[in-house]
């Protein structure tokens, strides 16, 4: 999420108030090809900002039109024509806005899925988590990644989040005591913020830049993730099985 809200600012910051204009879709496109009446209607129509849902970037129109694109795993938004070959490029009176997606898992629709509250919203509690874990049997970071119980949160963060509450993420989520769900809570709110502030995070292996082409510094704060040993200095392991289709990495000391 904090690498979507990034893209959202710079977005909305360079192309409220243009016009759209036409698109053009890259060959291949997506695996999930665009509906093209959708794109076709919004031509001729002011663009009157960019907001965003969980992961989704949602393109506001005139006339209550929408357009709303999801990164997925790879996927990148950028200005510059020479990067590389766009999956979708849509043109406004002064700028061209390219679609750039690797493994070609991004979206472009008209219609949000089901999605849960805000992570940064007054609707994502401590009671509201509680109450939906409750009877979870499924992983802890399982629940948290699942995006209709909570909107945004991404592998980096609630894997941040589980190693600083001290929790396995293989653990059932119906096994958290309330107290522990209110430190996952604010945790994860502190470390969206300070994402958020330093521009999201960009890792080796990532394709993330924000449509300028700047990387995120959260990298640089990171504890756990992509890393060898905790910050108190005990070897970092790997789950055996997948949890929300990753390994899920841990301390076996500080997350007993």
């Amino acid at each position: 999420m904090p690498e979507v809200e990034t893209v959202r600012r710079v977005l909305e910051e360079t192309i409220s108030g243009q016009t759209f204009l036409s698109y053009r879709l890259g060959v291949p496109t997506f695996y999930r090809c665009p509906d093209e009446a959708l794109l076709g209607n919004l031509k001729g129509l002011k663009i009157l900002g960019v907001s965003r849902r969980g992961k989704y970037l949602i393109l506001k129109f005139q006339n209550n039109r929408e357009l709303i694109l999801h990164l997925g795993m790879s996927g990148r938004i950028h200005f510059n024509e020479r990067s590389l070959q766009a999956r979708i490029s849509l043109h406004f009176s002064k700028t061209t806005v390219y679609f750039q997606d690797t493994r070609r898992f991004g979206r472009v629709m008209g219609r949000l899925p089901l999605l849960g509250p805000e992570p940064l919203s007054q609707d994502f509690s401590a009671d509201y988590l509680s109450s939906v874990l409750k009877n979870k049997k499924a992983a802890i970071k399982s629940a948290l990644m699942d995006q209709s119980i909570v909107a945004g949160l991404g592998n980096i963060y609630a894997t941040e989040a589980l190693y600083l509450a001290g929790i396995r993420p293989g653990r059932q989520a119906c096994r958290a005591r309330c107290d522990e769900i209110k430190r996952v809570v604010s945790l994860v709110q502190e470390l969206l913020q300070k994402s958020i502030s330093s521009g999201g995070t960009t890792l080796p292996d990532e394709s993330y830049l924000d449509p300028l082409g700047r990387p995120g510094r959260f990298q640089n704060q990171l504890k756990i993730y992509g890393k060898t040993l905790c910050p108190e200095g005990h070897a970092i392991s790997r789950t055996k099985r997948l949890i929300a289709g990753r390994r899920a990495y841990y301390c076996s000391f500080c997350q007993r």
